[in-house]
């Protein structure tokens, strides 16, 4: 299979970037044992689950060869970036569709294109919710590298980029390197973290996160020193990418669906506190807060009205 066809394919579907690698044995298996015995998952008991499948694509999906990994940029416009001005902030990745069901409709098209023209091929798409290590297959399929936040980063998109890949039995004709750290000797993430979430570079310690904790967590009260930082954040926090000098290299999202919208909107300006149960899930149906639900959401926003200033 010619890896040129498929990222030309890939790319014709809306990728904004998009590398192949050889399926394997994930290289950091030890450090990613280390990191979960640290206690650094936090309630995120998931990842602790199903790690033969994690550590290596062929046990997660038998036969694999190959993975295809794609990245949407989600990079608002200029003009739609600025947050002052709402009194609930949401990460820039959930103010438009959520960008699994996005990234999954691109992967399902793909397949199906090069399920047309090899009629034996099977893939398995992986979207973080499957027991895979998403940024590392993308440093491995030379789209990014893991920056010392640990998030991806890209030298064309900067840490503005949602991933997924399609691991198939095929093999390619080529793949690409695997992308070299460029990080040198940068701390910005790292001191950008107002709860210092990172013990240090490359290890993030979610316990400390405040994205873990408007997000994942389930706790029923946000700890006074993780809401202390939290300025007027109540999904996610931007904060150790939106520092990365190689955002320089950012662009404006062209995907429809990953635009901000009216689901958003209830969140920053705090309409979202009128709404029933049922109410919320059915307005963030097709959004990634909803992972939050009503109640969470509502337990970020008391921890910021009630929070006590550092120092």
């Amino acid at each position: 299979m010619r890896a040129s066809t498929v990222k030309e394919y890939a790319r014709s579907l809306g990728a904004s970037a998009v590398g192949i690698a050889p399926a394997g044995p994930v290289e950091k298996r030890q450090q990613y044992l280390d990191w979960l015995a640290r206690g650094y998952a936090g309630e995120m008991t998931y990842l602790k689950r199903y790690r033969n499948e994690r550590l290596n694509p062929e046990e997660l999906f038998p036969g694999a060869r190959s993975i295809i990994v794609v990245g949407l940029n989600y990079y608002p416009a200029a003009n739609r970036q600025r947050q002052s001005d709402v009194q609930h902030r949401v990460a820039l990745y959930a103010r438009g569709e959520d960008y699994h069901r996005v990234l999954r409709r691109m992967l399902k098209r793909l397949r199906t294109r090069l399920h047309r023209e090899h009629p034996d091929l099977r893939g398995r798409i992986c979207v973080d919710t499957a027991p895979f290590m998403d940024k590392y297959w993308a440093g491995m399929a030379g789209i990014g590298w893991q920056g010392k936040h640990t998030n991806l980063v890209s030298r064309e998109f900067g840490s503005w980029l949602v991933i997924g890949s399609l691991v198939i039995n095929g093999e390619m004709d080529c793949h690409d390197r695997p992308h070299l750290d460029r990080c040198g000797n940068c701390r910005r993430c790292l001191e950008a973290c107002p709860t210092r979430a990172f013990p240090e570079p490359y290890q993030l310690d979610a316990t400390r996160c405040i994205s873990y904790w408007t997000i994942e967590s389930k706790q029923d009260k946000i700890p006074a020193d993780i809401a202390a930082g939290m300025d007027n954040e109540v999904f996610g926090c931007d904060r150790c990418i939106s520092v990365c000098p190689f955002n320089r290299f950012s662009k404006p999202e062209r995907t429809q669906a990953l635009k901000r919208t009216c689901q958003s909107e209830l969140i920053e300006s705090g309409e979202v506190l009128r709404l029933t149960e049922e109410q919320f899930d059915l307005e963030f149906a097709g959004s990634a807060i909803r992972r939050a639900g009503l109640r969470g959401i509502k337990r970020n926003i008391d921890a910021i009205r009630h929070k006590i200033p550092p120092g």
